[in-house]
């Protein structure tokens, strides 16, 4: 078994526990508006774990180890954990655009007009959309 398979069988694991034990318990059922709060994880995670399935049964060739792409992501792993960690305590308009600037310094984007767009203004347009236009919270 290659490395791949065993990541890709991570992935569509991931998938299934996630769809079935993880998202009906933290997802709240409501009985009011068009799209119930699940539709939108739900749908990316069948899409996850279907394309990681079809990918476990075609998948044909060996990814090579690099430690240095694996430190990476665990590095932006760990920002993540974190960031979740601190939106609970610190709140969604505060933490977003310091994660998405981070995000985006991390892949390599320099251009002050693109870290404006998408590490301040994407994640306050949401933080307003969501929390005060339709009076969900973001926490």
């Amino acid at each position: 078994m290659t490395f791949e398979r065993i990541v890709t069988g991570g992935i569509l694991a991931f998938g299934l526990t996630f769809l079935f034990l993880v998202m009906p318990q933290q997802v709240e059922t409501v009985s009011y508006g068009r799209v119930v709060p699940s539709t939108l994880p739900g749908a990316l995670l069948w899409i996850i774990t279907i394309a990681a399935a079809v990918q476990m049964v075609t998948l044909k060739d060996d990814a090579d180890f690099n430690t240095v792409v694996v430190i990476r992501a665990v590095g932006l792993l760990a920002l993540m954990v974190a960031a979740v960690w601190s939106m609970d305590r610190l709140y969604f308009e505060y933490v977003a655009p310091v994660l998405a600037l981070i995000l985006m310094l991390f892949m390599g984007e320099r251009r002050w007009y693109w870290l404006l767009l998408g590490g301040v203004a994407i994640p306050l347009g949401i933080w307003l959309l969501v929390e005060r236009i339709l009076d969900r919270t973001l926490a």
